[in-house]
C-alpha cells in the first residue's frame, strides 16, 4: 500500500529543494557574473549564493545516502 501522505511530503520537499538550488545558482550568476559591474558587495553576495547552493546540494546527498545515518 502506498503512503500517499509521505509521498506528498517528499514531492513538495523535492520541488522546494530543486527550486531553491536553481534560484540560488541563478542569483549567484547574476551577482557575480561578468555582465554586471562587480562591486565588492555584489561579488560577496554571488559567492554566498554559490556556497549556499553547494550546502543545499550536500545536505540533499547527506539525506539520500544511508551510510551517513546510524
Amino acid at each position: 500500500m502506498i503512503a500517499w501522505g509521505s509521498f506528498l511530503i517528499v514531492l513538495i520537499a523535492s520541488i522546494i529543494g530543486a527550486c531553491g538550488v536553481v534560484t540560488l545558482f541563478s542569483l549567484g550568476l547574476r551577482f557575480a557574473g561578468p555582465a554586471t559591474t562587480n562591486t565588492g558587495v555584489r561579488h560577496a553576495l554571488g559567492i554566498t549564493c554559490f556556497v549556499l547552493c553547494g550546502l543545499l546540494v550536500a545536505f540533499g546527498v547527506y539525506l539520500i545516502i544511508p551510510a551517513f545515518h546510524p
